[in-house]
């Protein structure tokens, strides 16, 4: 039965979700591509994803910039309507390899600059942070991941409690709005329910393990580990569309 398949994703997801802030749904994403749609996949991750980035946001609250947050926060939000809209009426299978390609590609940048040294602070032009938004927000929409995101935020800061903070606001606020939006459209359904509550404790049981792990780590540590973690959640998706 793929529901253990489910519990194991889930929380090995959950587990790296506790360390990093992120990559639960690029986890669970890569696992479960192989016996599940998105349109059942996404739905899934959106209800364990809202009460761990408002946990998350709420541990780390002291350290949100919100100057980080606001400009983000609106773009992500115009590009998950696109997203869901996408998710609910296309055939995204060739997009989850175009997103592995971009995952590896985007790791492997960020793991060269990070190993020479050259991963300095930048202002990105208004442009690109527009074209990153509203991007991030339609594959949030469309898979629920938030790696474009999170390349922009380690870029933006250094410090591991602001970015962890900052980005999980954003997250979380970007479920909310999206459960509005996936409810409306039909996606959200009893059986996506009844599937995220038998995946509530593997869950808890992954996040918990993961945070209290992350306190123990410094910060270039946690980001090698982040883009690690990008590099080869891509790569399945990749391999499920050869």
């Amino acid at each position: 039965m793929d529901i253990y398949l489910w519990m194991l994703a889930v929380l090995v997801g959950y587990f790296v979700k506790g360390i990093a802030g992120i990559g639960n749904t690029l986890v669970v994403t890569a696992a479960m591509t192989w016996t599940r749609t998105n349109q059942q996949i996404t739905p899934v991750e959106l209800l364990l994803c809202v009460p761990t980035n408002l946990l998350l946001a709420w541990k780390n609250r002291r350290h949100i910039d919100w100057r980080l947050t606001i400009p983000p926060l609106c773009m992500v939000l115009a590009g998950d309507v696109v997203g869901v809209l996408l998710l609910k009426n296309a055939d995204v299978t060739a997009l989850k390899g175009v997103f592995g390609v971009v995952l590896i590609l985007l790791g492997a940048e960020m793991l060269w600059r990070e190993l020479r040294g050259t991963a300095s602070l930048r202002k990105p032009h208004p442009v690109t942070l527009w074209m990153l938004g509203i991007s991030a927000g339609v594959l949030c929409g469309l898979f629920g991941a938030g790696a474009l995101l999170a390349a922009y935020f380690a870029r933006v800061t250094r410090d591991d409690k602001v970015y962890k903070g900052s980005m999980c606001l954003i997250f979380a606020l970007e479920n909310i709005f999206r459960v509005i939006v996936c409810s409306a459209t039909g996606l959200l359904t009893l059986e996506t329910v009844r599937i995220a509550a038998i995946l509530a404790l593997p869950m808890l049981a992954g996040l918990f393990a993961g945070m209290k792990l992350s306190g123990k780590m410094n910060a270039r540590t946690m980001r090698i580990v982040i883009i690690v973690m990008l590099m080869v959640s891509g790569l399945p998706l990749v391999l499920a569309n050869l």
